[in-house]
């Protein structure tokens, strides 16, 4: 049955900016935070991930892949994951052309999918979130992830303030 999916919400994954991480590796990280996938969930996808709390990875090459299936909850923002698909980027705060790329394709195409509107989300609504936010963006939740302000990404129109493209 499909989830109500309401929301995005974009993450980092917090190591050094253009090293290879993998959705393995974050994997091992979540598995080690306590998170666990529900094993009818990992027969149909990705059966080797049984802790990724993400929905999709966006890898230093542009590359995206998947973490947990979309019709299951995440574990990527404590109280918020029920209508909400996760994002990450690998990096903390400087992503590669590639990244930025895949990330404006992907959340346009999630936004279609789901019927989200492709603008910031309003944490004050009170109707709930709806559209796209960083996780550091929700309220209650203090931490500077992803590194860059989505909601200023939204409104220059998907693309990037320079100072946060990684260059090399």
């Amino acid at each position: 049955m499909p989830r109500d999916i309401t929301f995005l919400v974009i993450h980092c994954s917090a190591t050094p900016n253009g090293r290879w991480t993998t959705s393995a590796d974050i994997n091992l990280w979540h598995h080690d935070r306590g998170f666990r996938r529900k094993a009818e969930a990992r027969v149909g996808l990705n059966p080797k991930l049984d802790a990724i709390g993400y929905h999709q990875v966006i890898y230093t090459n542009g590359t995206v892949a998947t973490g947990r299936g979309p019709n299951e909850v995440g574990a990527h923002v404590a109280g918020n994951n029920t209508g909400s698909l996760g994002i990450c980027m690998v990096g903390t705060d400087r992503f590669h052309a590639e990244q930025w790329d895949a990330l404006r394709r992907l959340v346009w195409q999630l936004c279609a999918q789901y019927r989200i509107p492709q603008a910031p989300a309003d944490p004050k609504d009170p109707r709930g979130l709806r559209g796209v936010i960083g996780h550091g963006e929700i309220p209650g939740v203090a931490k500077s992830c992803p590194g860059f302000s989505v909601r200023e990404w939204l409104l220059a129109g998907m693309n990037p303030n320079p100072q946060h493209i990684l260059q090399g």
